[in-house]
């Protein structure tokens, strides 16, 4: 009996181990509850952007994990749990475009006011040195920041942190950008309507030439008929854009490029080389720029400065900016204009018993 038995030992081994390996596929399927997966999807979706059903759904069946769509009544099973974790949804409607729009919710980082201001700061001094495309990325990653935060309401947070600089949100913008780009490689003339700040909704056609950024605004430079140079309009302020054919006028507007004026200016400085150019292009309306030391004496520095120039506003600006005594020796109308206006900012300094009349 025992030799029996002890033969037997081998017979019953592979029945004893099959199970066991069921019961470690069992338990690896139950490590993850799919509901609680789908949920957590749905929090992370709606944290980026609000998300109609159907965008839902199409999320649902790409993740690899979930790879189905869900019906609209688990939808707002899902959403009902997420409310009850402490998260404030905006349900679909009209008003947000048949949206489900996360307001705010419990797990992200609290946001001092200190902490924010530093937000602003960062985003006032990267708008003085990045390109457009580096300040949309950063642009994406302070909108995750606020949107992961505890604040209660994320836009008004975001709105307030673009408030607070000059720059503008353009993620929403984007399609006109790249409209834009393919329009300028086409050469092709626009009808526009713009917002002006002076005069109000416009219509102009329009020739676009380049798309520039700077200190957090995006333009685009082009040919206007009614303006003698160059025009820069400011991208959010474009409402709509309409390709059209005038070939007449799109080759006037094209020609008008080589029609610039060469500006000679006189610099004077304290210390040699301290003058590096005013570090301006097309999109200011300059297309040359050389300078060279010339003699101003034993004591002081100067510059000659000379440049091709369509459109003197940017030029100006610089020019005032400098610090630096200047004449403009041509042209006579660049000359005047900078007269008029020093004479116009000297007499804000003048007082009542100042008999000069600041001509000379």
């Amino acid at each position: 009996m025992l030799a029996y038995a002890w033969e037997a030992v081998p017979l019953i081994e592979p029945p004893i181990e099959m199970p066991v390996k069921r019961i470690e596929k069992k338990t690896a399927r139950k490590a993850m509850n799919s509901t609680a997966y789908r949920i957590f999807k749905l929090l992370q979706w709606l944290i980026q952007s609000p998300l109609s059903v159907e965008a839902l759904n199409r999320l649902f069946c790409e993740d690899p994990l979930i790879g189905k769509p869900v019906s609209n009544d688990t939808v707002w099973l899902y959403v009902n749990t997420l409310r009850a974790l402490g998260c404030k949804i905006r349900r679909p409607s009209p008003r947000n475009n048949f949206q489900y729009e996360m307001l705010s919710h419990p797990f992200g980082i609290a946001l001092s006011d200190a902490q924010f201001e530093t937000l602003s700061q960062a985003k006032a001094y990267a708008q003085q040195q990045f390109t457009h495309q580096e300040m949309m990325v950063l642009d994406g990653l302070l909108r995750k920041i606020v949107a992961f935060s505890t604040v209660e309401d994320p836009q008004q947070a975001v709105d307030r942190l673009f408030a607070q600089s000059r720059s503008f949100d353009y993620q929403g913008r984007e399609s006109h950008i790249e409209s834009l780009e393919h329009w300028i490689e086409a050469e092709q003339l626009l009808w526009i309507t713009y917002v002006s700040p002076l005069k109000g909704q416009e219509q102009f056609y329009f020739l676009p030439e380049a798309v520039y950024y700077e200190q957090g605004v995006v333009y685009v430079r082009g040919e206007r008929p009614e303006n003698p140079g160059p025009s820069s309009l400011r991208i959010e302020r474009l409402l709509q854009m309409q390709p059209v054919t005038q070939e007449a006028l799109w080759s006037t507007l094209k020609q008008r490029k080589a029609e610039t004026a060469e500006v000679i200016l006189h610099l004077r400085t304290q210390e040699s080389m301290q003058f590096q150019g005013f570090g301006l292009d097309e999109n200011h309306g300059v297309y040359e720029e050389s300078y060279q030391p010339i003699e101003h004496g034993p004591s002081a520095f100067g510059y000659e400065v000379r440049l091709r120039v369509r459109d003197w506003f940017y030029l100006k600006q610089r020019l005032l900016a400098s610090g630096l005594s200047f004449c403009v020796v041509t042209p006579d109308a660049f000359r005047q204009e900078m007269h008029s206006t020093l004479q116009a900012m000297l007499a804000f300094y003048k007082t009542k018993g100042d008999k000069s009349n600041g001509h000379g």
